[in-house]
């Protein structure tokens, strides 16, 4: 049976991401727990800021709330609480233990909140920058090009990729490609 899936959230409740407003810039901060996934019935980590359904519901929220709640904000800044991880894109392990339903809601809701980025900046006219602090992949990557722009530090370590195409031989599907 799938557990229940509730959408309803506030910054106060965020558990993977914190949300910071000065003046006229937004930033959002992706510190992912990782023991806390959707189902606290489940048997997976999300590591290395890796997201399931629940990190990309508080996503959705805060960028909903930036549009129609702080009409002041012009920048938001999306980065990383940890050192060489932006985000490794959604886990693998929760998506080989979900369901076909979960699979579907999770993807559909997650190509969802990549258009609610881009429409942040088309319709409401606030910039996006995602500002890469190391490794980035898969859906993280998809996630940094919904934004304006990317800023990828220049460390030696920062990089990006999408192993879903040669690993898994799936094409992005989360829409940063499409």
């Amino acid at each position: 049976m799938n557990p229940r899936i509730d959408f309803q959230t506030h910054p106060s409740r965020y558990r993977h991401w914190k949300l910071e407003i000065e003046g006229s810039v937004a930033t959002l901060v992706m510190a992912v727990d990782e023991s806390l996934p959707l189902d606290a019935e489940s048997n997976y980590e999300l590591k290395l800021n890796s997201y399931d359904l629940g990190v990309d519901i508080e996503l959705a929220d805060a960028l909903q709330r930036i549009r129609f709640e702080h009409p002041e904000v012009r920048t938001l800044v999306l980065r990383s609480a940890l050192d060489r991880v932006f985000c490794s894109g959604a886990n693998i392990y929760m998506l080989r233990s979900s369901s076909h339903a979960l699979k579907v809601n999770f993807c559909k809701f997650t190509n969802e909140t990549r258009l609610y980025l881009e429409e942040l900046s088309a319709e409401s006219g606030v910039r996006s920058v995602a500002a890469l602090n190391g490794a980035t992949s898969g859906g993280g990557y998809e996630l940094a090009l919904a934004c304006d722009q990317i800023l990828l530090m220049d460390d030696g370590n920062s990089a990006v990729s999408l192993p879903e195409v040669p690993l898994l031989g799936v094409l992005p599907g989360t829409g940063g490609l499409t």
